[in-house]
């Protein structure tokens, strides 16, 4: 394959493996593809000296750097390789700008284009030559402001010429004259001198010792760029800026070694005392490359440019200035390597026809192969590394992204499930912590412990309602007492009719108070309902459908179970004691028949009762003898064995003050007196016998633990329920889950990336 025919072919090679690499990368970049660092940093370092290749096949170039020291003769080196004493090389710094030389095969295409600094790339090298303190330079852009600014003012300018002698004077200025040459960028010369191949450039860069940083990153960044290095030694030993073209060659190209690309041209072997340091000269040489760069000697060169200019009558007036004549010369180097023959002397002792036979041998026949070995390896890394994160991501995500889509969701809820199920232990164990410490207060520690917080609230609300309705009821009671009493004073006041009258109607008003007191207590234990399925609902991050699964519809729930339960419970021991209390006098047929009427219940009201006052431990027994039993020493003693009366009963109005023992009181204050008492026997009842014997408080908690125990039995809901709120994004749900389940969008990129990479990777296989 010839060097035409393989810059095609890897043109196109290195171009699909760069869209490898692209595909490939941006697959590995992807945080959830989960691809191991050292197959990214593979592929991202393989990329730049591909790309930086790439473009040189493009371009059909075969770049040849010249490198060295300072005044270690390059641009003599070139003037020599050119047969023209073209570029500058005066004892000074000759050299401020890179030079590049490019092959062209007619005559016609030969020009110097050179290209200025912009103003800002003017600004980065003031700033530059400030920081290194290089005063001398600095003073002379100031002395030379006017012309620097005169040639980036004019800008890119081009030279057309037919000998290389025309450009002479337009090279040295604008590259070796300071007065010019700082304001230039770089002068390009097109000639057909270089080579006999097309494509070849020779980049003359200024020395890596030169102690500007701009140099220093100008040959760094043209040995990374580069096929073939050449280097200008003059002294046999490797030093510090040599040892930086070393590094820099490595860094730049790593598939191929030194030895495949290097070329050393030892120079100015005519500035040598003897033979024999001339042998040791070369010696150093060839150990100190051999040793540091494992380069061979048949790729170093010993030999002068400045002698094979001058023997062949090629050099410039200046250049032999600072050479010495050709007799002089030519004895030197006889004496030297012993060569008589002027023909064989001008070859074999000045080294240019030899160094520039081994680079054209290298360009005709070696570099093919070089090429080849180049980008196989790049090709190589691309390719094996690209493929391995194929098959990795293809591992755990497939290419089709319908089929991602599945397996993503289906993963996606599986690692939720996961989740919620380790979840749903936590909130099982938060909703037991609030029911027992805040519904019945008691906590794990104290499993004995027999308060109940919001127990004992709704016994103390039950309080509430009963002094709110008894305070109503007496209100009314004794609004309607003077009507009654009226109404059965024709002709006299009959205290029989008129008790019995005001006790009917004081009876509806009680019936009509047991139904509110049972609405009213079903209304605050459906608030603590109500509460506990608000926790349950925060639990599980505020979904409508937790209230609407426990209780249905509230109105419902409040109507139908709550207050029917309690008017049940209530009514069975609340309307008893009130028809015994109430409907008839006491002593009177009536009472008594009602007292024989509800048997063992009215008995079971003595079980619960509370209270302190004796006189109401027996239900019946004050029903029998009424207020008798609260304020006649006699009775009190005689019934209950205690001296004394009663004290004002809780909740009870103003006691009326009468003599019970006087026969002659007025009947009204007796009838009064009476009802009163049995009003407040009813309210004392009411209060410490009947919110018991009515089992409210194992009702409200059977009530409140039922609601906790069908939360706990609907976990399969509740997990639809968690997957409903996290599906729609509920923001206190993403506050909890792990990140990885935050995105509720599928992620179908990675599947779409490697799609691409092996649709890349087919392409490459089927060439």
């Amino acid at each position: 394959m010839d060097w035409k025919t393989a810059s095609s072919y890897y043109e196109t090679r290195l171009s699909d493996a760069l869209n490898v690499q692209r595909h490939a990368v941006d697959l590995a970049m992807l945080p959830q593809a989960q691809v191991p660092l050292r197959l990214k940093e593979a592929l991202l370092q393989e990329a730049e000296p591909t790309r930086r290749q790439l473009e040189r096949l493009k371009k059909r170039e075969f770049r040849i750097a010249v490198v060295g020291l300072e005044k270690a003769g390059k641009s003599t080196f070139i003037n020599a390789w050119l047969e023209c004493d073209l570029l500058p090389a005066k004892r000074g710094r000759c050299t401020f700008t890179t030079t590049q030389i490019y092959s062209v095969a007619n005559e016609s295409e030969q020009r110097l284009e050179v290209q200025a600094k912009t103003e800002e790339e003017f600004s980065n090298l003031l700033q530059e030559l400030e920081k290194a303190n290089a005063q001398v330079d600095l003073k002379t852009i100031k002395e030379n402001e006017i012309t620097l600014q005169q040639v980036r003012r004019e800008g890119n300018l081009t030279f057309p010429f037919t000998r290389l002698e025309d450009i002479k004077e337009p090279l040295k200025k604008y590259v070796a004259d300071e007065k010019y040459a700082h304001a230039v960028l770089e002068a390009r010369l097109y000639t057909s001198k270089l080579a006999q191949a097309e494509g070849i450039v020779f980049y003359d860069v200024p020395g890596s010792d030169s102690g500007l940083a701009k140099h220093v990153d100008e040959a760094k960044k043209m040995l990374s760029d580069c096929d073939a290095v050449i280097v200008i030694q003059r002294d046999p030993s490797i030093r510090g800026g040599e040892l930086d073209i070393i590094k820099f060659t490595e860094l730049g190209d790593q598939n191929v070694t030194i030895a495949d690309k290097l070329f050393v041209f030892l120079s100015r072997i005519d500035s040598i005392a003897s033979p024999e340091e001339l042998r040791t000269h070369i010696d150093v040489a060839y150990q100190d490359w051999l040793k540091k760069a494992n380069l061979p000697s048949q790729r170093i060169v010993y030999g002068s440019a400045g002698a094979y200019l001058i023997l062949n009558n090629l050099a410039g007036a200046e250049t032999k200035l600072q050479l010495e004549d050709a007799n002089t010369i030519k004895t030197k180097l006889q004496k030297l390597t012993a060569i008589v023959d002027e023909e064989t002397l001008n070859k074999d002792a000045t080294g240019i026809p030899i160094i520039k036979e081994k680079i054209f041998n290298y360009i005709n026949n070696e570099r093919v192969s070089i090429l080849k070995k180049r980008c196989e390896t790049s090709l190589n890394k691309i390719f094996s590394n690209s493929e391995e994160i194929y098959t990795l991501v293809s591992k755990k995500y497939p290419e089709n992204p319908e089929e991602a889509k599945l397996l993503e969701e289906s993963n996606r809820r599986t690692a939720f499930t996961a989740w919620y199920d380790r979840k749903w232990e936590e909130i099982k164990a938060d909703l037991q912590k609030y029911y027992q410490d805040s519904v019945i207060n008691k906590p794990l520690e104290n499993l004995t412990a027999t308060s109940f917080t919001q127990i004992q609230n709704f016994r103390e609300r039950y309080i509430r309602i009963v002094d709110e309705t008894m305070q109503e009821l007496r209100k009314n009671t004794f609004k309607n007492k003077d009507t009654i009493f009226l109404a059965n004073s024709n002709p006299e006041f009959d205290r029989m009719k008129a008790n019995f009258a005001w006790r009917d109607n004081l009876y509806n008003d009680i019936t009509k108070l047991l139904s509110l007191i049972a609405h009213k207590l079903a209304l605050e234990l459906n608030n603590e309902a109500l509460k506990l399925v608000e926790y349950m609902t925060s639990l599980l991050w505020g979904s409508n459908q937790v209230k609407a699964m426990l209780i249905e519809k509230s109105e419902d729930y409040f109507s139908a179970k709550l207050e029917n339960s309690l008017s049940v419970l209530f009514l069975r021991f609340a309307r008893p004691v009130a028809e015994a209390l109430i409907r008839g006098p006491v002593n009177s047929d009536t009472r008594n028949k009602i007292i024989k009427s509800l048997g063992v219940d009215i008995e079971i009201i003595d079980n619960y009762y509370i209270g302190e006052e004796p006189a109401f431990r027996v239900l019946k027994r004050y029903v029998k003898y009424g207020s008798d039993l609260l304020f006649n020493p006699e009775i009190r003693q005689q019934v209950l064995g205690i001296t004394g009366v009663a004290t004002q009963l809780a909740g009870a109005a103003t006691q009326l003050v009468i003599d019970v023992a006087n026969d002659f009181r007025p009947p009204q204050e007796a009838v009064i007196f009476e009802v009163e008492n049995d009003i407040n026997a009813f309210d004392e009842y009411l209060r410490y016998a009947i919110f018991e014997a009515a089992g409210f408080e194992s009702f409200c908690i059977q009530e409140l633990q039922g609601l906790v125990d069908s939360f706990r039995e609907k976990k399969g809901f509740w997990t639809g329920v968690a997957l409903n709120e996290w599906l729609q994004e509920n923001p206190l749900l993403l506050a909890e889950i792990p990140d990885n389940l935050k995105s509720q969008e599928s992620n179908l990129e990675v599947s779409e990336r490697l799609r691409q990479l092996s649709i890349a990777l087919k392409r490459t296989r089927l060439q």
